[in-house]
């Protein structure tokens, strides 16, 4: 395990990154319909939605741990005084389990994207607050390969840079035995609001290695920048196991779910 220095500095990127051409494939301009499992991105997590009183909504996604079912993880979350746990049938109900743009098995997280701001991409930071077994600069170098949106990294204590910049906060910790990775976040008008976005990466359920610990972070750094569950077993958004990289589909989303503007 290579590990990381920390500085007070973003991560500068010194090598030519190749830019990954999105498939010519049409986007489904329809939320999914039919049975869950004939579905892109369809999986075992259990969404969270909570409307609140200013106008925002509170949105989770939780990947349920090695063993634990959706519904075993959806009585634990119930139990713990979490409040707007879906059943499967009512998340599908509101269009949050997979939605347009929809290329091959991977699609987008519904009504969650990032604005422009001042740039041709939104620019995203992984400020990281995480532990030293945690790989999130390598999990982030797949993720700034993606066409349409730029992902950075940077320690926490360099903070978000601003000017239209959006930055999401990564923690990990000992969280229980229930879930293995949480992204959170709060919307408004189909946007991210900006300082909501948050990944945690359950050092009690992950195994402490390498692979595995790539493969928690590459999966839930990909819903922070806007998809959804992939429902082929190549990329890190998969479920319930995945590998460490994301697929060319998953590419292919964000490049349509963040096109340039004036295309």
């Amino acid at each position: 395990m290579l590990r990381r220095t920390r500085t007070a500095i973003g991560l500068a990127v010194t090598a030519l990154v190749v830019a990954l051409s999105a498939p010519a494939v049409q986007a489904d301009t329809t939320a999914p319909t039919g049975p869950a499992s004939d579905r892109p991105g369809a999986d075992n997590a259990v969404y969270v939605v909570q409307p609140r009183s200013d106008g925002t909504t509170y949105t989770a996604i939780y990947e349920p741990a090695p063993g634990v079912t959706a519904d075993e993880l959806r009585s634990t979350l119930r139990r713990q005084g979490v409040r707007g746990v879906q059943d499967e049938s009512s998340a599908l109900g509101i269009g949050i389990a997979g939605c347009s743009p929809i290329v091959g098995t991977a699609s987008a997280w519904c009504g969650h994207k990032w604005a422009y701001g001042p740039f041709n991409d939104p620019q995203v930071y992984f400020l990281d607050h995480s532990g030293d077994s945690w790989p999130v600069t390598d999990a982030r170098v797949d993720w700034y390969q993606a066409p349409g949106i730029d992902a950075y990294y940077r320690w926490h204590t360099a903070g978000c840079p601003g000017g239209g910049r959006h930055c999401v906060h990564v923690y990990s910790g000992n969280y229980g035995t229930a879930w293995y990775g949480l992204t959170e976040a709060s919307t408004s008008g189909g946007y991210f609001v900006d300082g909501s976005v948050t990944v945690k990466l359950n050092d009690q359920v992950t195994p402490n290695t390498y692979a595995a610990r790539r493969s928690v972070a590459c999966h839930e750094m990909g819903h922070a920048l806007g998809l959804d569950h992939n429902g082929s077993t190549n990329s890190c958004l998969s479920v319930p196991e995945f590998p460490q990289h994301p697929s060319s589909d998953d590419f292919a989303v964000l490049n349509q779910l963040y096109p340039k503007p004036g295309t």
